[in-house]
């Protein structure tokens, strides 16, 4: 089970781990053995203020293809070390918003980034906030 590792905020909105210098790699290395488990899916990185604050994995399958046992990850995982710097360069200046994994037949396809911009100063049609 993966842990939440206190992350702090660094000027151009880097996560940074925090003091004890372990939390941001250690939860790469949960996402690296998350990947290595999907074989038709997505992991999903959710980000609020600059800080990790879940992962989600999302398995599909499909009824005709169920093998016993079921095909996990069949990337090149030699290097891990590659796919988490790409995911470090996902997260980097994303304070509130998600990082997708997609996996297809065990291999990584794509990463999404989907960031949301809060807006202080917008109000709703009632004169509320949105």
């Amino acid at each position: 089970m993966l842990r939440r590792a206190p992350l702090e905020r660094k000027d151009a909105g880097r996560l940074k781990p925090a003091p004890d210098g372990r939390g941001s790699l250690r939860i790469l290395k949960g996402i690296i053995n998350l990947l290595k488990g999907t074989y038709h899916g997505q992991i999903v990185i959710i980000n609020q203020n600059y800080r990790i604050v879940q992962v989600e994995r999302k398995e599909n399958f499909n009824p005709e293809e169920l093998q016993d046992p079921v095909p996990g990850f069949s990337g090149d995982l030699s290097r891990p070390e590659q796919i988490e710097k790409r995911i470090s360069e996902a997260l980097e200046g994303l304070e509130f918003g998600q990082v997708i994994l997609i996996v297809k037949k065990g291999q990584l396809a794509q990463i999404e980034r989907l960031e949301k911009v809060r807006l202080a100063d917008v109000q709703g049609l009632g004169g509320d906030g949105i």
